[in-house]
């Protein structure tokens, strides 16, 4: 069974895994007197499928969250010099929502047009100094990892940090990119230039503790996870990988919790099962395993670890009607 524990090649840079990702949120953001809000921060939260990501305006101010959940979301804008802004999206019918937002100056005669104090307000205002030009290439690496071009996206987001150096989203996706094509040690340091860069982004953490299990660095792995779920503890994909990680490095009492964690947050995160199956052969309870991987081909018939699972499954079942039959 331990072939099965593998990480998943599929790598999901989301808080939580959803079983159907379909649904996009689009819109401009303005100002009062009508002109675009460039680099504006946006922030989308979804507590019913613990979701949670941040987008920022280009230079249109034009914004995009795609592939998202079929879920409740609440959209949050603050902290730039402008009240703010706060609105409940639903797209769990209609897949999709375009939203057209006005920004309304903060009229405190002591309010200051600038990015709040603390880990947030640095981040916006690293993002507040991306110039036009790198922004326009990282949309365009965006629009080129969507047509799943993937050369084609990696020239972009490399012009976006030649443009500017600093571009820790850009970073990321070059990463995510490689580690969809395989191409781990390429991937590794670029999502580490990420989280140097930009520390308080949980999803580069993630993404490099994915990269790092799939390269065996699982020791290195369960420190850039456990730094992922401090900024973000509901991550079902960050409670699932930690947990492969430490069952990678024998540490077994560690891995189970954080499996089971994963399940709580997503039902049908189905990996998990496996490790929980696993963890139950060690305590050799042979009818709790077989529970926990027949869960598992039920969720994911058709998954990278159904062959071994159906396998290990009729093992069991063999296993168990001998024991019955012995009796």
């Amino acid at each position: 069974m331990h072939r099965i524990l593998r990480s998943l090649t599929r790598v999901v840079l989301l808080a939580a895994s959803i079983p159907s990702w379909a649904g996009f949120i689009r819109g401009v953001v303005h100002y009062e007197d009508g002109r675009p809000a460039d680099h504006v921060i946006l922030r989308l939260r979804s507590d019913i499928a613990t979701y949670q990501t941040e987008t920022s305006t280009d230079i249109l101010g034009k914004f995009e969250f795609d592939d998202l959940p079929l879920t409740t979301f609440h959209l949050s804008i603050e902290g730039q010099g402008f009240r703010q802004y706060d609105s409940q999206i639903d797209i769990s019918m209609s897949k999709m929502a375009y939203e057209m937002i006005t920004l309304r100056l903060n009229k405190d005669p002591d309010a200051k047009a600038v990015p709040p104090e603390g880990p947030e307000g640095e981040i916006n205002a690293r993002i507040a100094k991306i110039p036009p030009e790198a922004h326009k290439e990282f949309d365009l690496g965006k629009q080129r990892m969507r047509a799943k071009d993937a050369l084609g996206s990696l020239q972009h987001f490399q012009k976006a940090v030649d443009l500017y150096a600093n571009y820790a989203e850009s970073y990321q996706l070059m990463g995510v990119v490689n580690m969809e094509m395989g191409k781990f040690a390429d991937a590794e340091p670029q999502l580490q230039k990420a989280t140097e860069i930009e520390p308080k982004m949980a999803t580069a953490q993630f993404a490099l503790g994915i990269c790092r299990n799939q390269m065996a660095k699982y020791a290195e792995a369960e420190v850039a996870l456990s730094h992922g779920l401090e900024l973000a503890p509901d991550s079902a994909d960050g409670h699932y990988h930690i947990a492969e990680a430490y069952w990678n490095l024998g540490r077994f009492d560690d891995s189970e919790p954080h499996a089971r964690k994963a399940l709580a947050l997503n039902p049908e995160m189905a990996p998990a099962h496996v490790l929980i199956g696993n963890s139950m052969l060690r305590k050799r309870d042979a009818p709790g395993a077989l529970k926990e991987f027949k869960e598992y081909l039920r969720l994911a018939p058709q998954g990278e670890f159904a062959p071994a699972t159906k396998a290990t499954v009729e093992r069991l079942e063999k296993g168990l009607a001998q024991a019955t039959s012995a009796k």
